[in-house]
């Protein structure tokens, strides 16, 4: 029995997903292509619904299909047919290729950020104790 105050989800988002290092525009267009299951519509009508430009949908769905994260269908004299792969090998191609190189390259620069920041941390506290050293009292 399902009580008022259980909250459900309308959207669910799998890890590997959410993980992968998508930028903001390749998982808003992953979206848009899983909630259609196949799209048919022009380049100008998916910027619309997305709310990108053109020329950003043509930069991102390029990356996406060589990545094979899309499946895209040339229709001579119609829009293009794009759709996602099967589940598993979906999965599969977020975890390699350029992705994978992009979410590691990300993850060692935060990882030195985070190095520097520790660095600059350690050398302002012991900044604070030279300054805030009192000279001995003979």
């Amino acid at each position: 029995m399902m009580t008022e105050n259980k909250k459900t989800n309308l959207l669910f988002v799998h890890s590997s997903v959410d993980d992968a290092g998508l930028t903001p525009n390749e998982f808003r267009l992953i979206c848009h292509f899983a909630r259609r299951g196949v799209c048919f519509s022009r380049l100008a009508k998916i910027a619309d619904t997305t709310e990108m430009s053109v020329r950003t949908i043509q930069k991102t769905l390029k990356f996406l299909v060589e990545e094979g994260l899309v499946l895209k269908e040339n229709n001579p004299g119609r829009p293009d047919t794009y759709r996602l792969p099967d589940h598993e090998t979906f999965r599969k191609r977020l975890q390699s290729g350029k992705l994978r190189e992009r979410k590691e390259l990300k993850e060692k620069q935060n990882k030195s950020k985070e190095e520097v920041k520790s660095s600059d941390d350690t050398n302002d506290s012991a900044s604070k104790c030279e300054d805030s050293a009192e000279e001995p009292k003979f």
